[in-house]
């Protein structure tokens, strides 16, 4: 008998995808051990080091105050910049209309059936020049 998918399987999951983006991308990845620690993805590339937490649903993703707080200070602590990684499962009723829309502004990293978002920590402006 199969095991139902699992929503921490999802979010592992969400850290390889955003991984091979990123190296798609020209970045060095290191990936957090089981996912322990406030990064779960340590991205660096040129003199610029990211510390990404990944966030996966289909809904806006849950932060919590102390992980927040704990991603900023490790990022401070190795002259990086902390980053909110998030990948959306986008709806097919999202898809044909809101994200057609969204397109157009070159907003969104769109990954198919996925949306990916990054996001600064230091000011929460979303980063697309990635």
């Amino acid at each position: 008998m199969s095991r139902p998918y699992s929503w921490s399987k999802f979010g592992r999951e969400s850290e390889f995808v955003i991984t091979i983006y990123l190296k798609l991308k020209g970045w060095n990845i290191q990936l957090s051990k089981g996912s322990r620690g406030p990064a779960d993805i340590i991205a660096t590339r040129d003199s610029t080091r990211w510390f990404i937490q990944v966030k996966s649903s289909t809904m806006l993703p849950r932060l919590k105050g102390y992980e927040v707080k704990r991603l900023k200070e490790m990022a401070e602590n190795h002259d990086g910049l902390a980053i909110i990684a998030i990948l959306r499962l986008i709806q097919s009723t999202e898809a044909n209309g809101a994200l057609e829309k969204v397109n157009k502004k070159q907003d969104i990293i769109n990954l198919g059936n996925y949306a990916l978002f990054f996001y600064s920590l230091h000011n929460w402006e979303r980063i697309t020049d990635i």
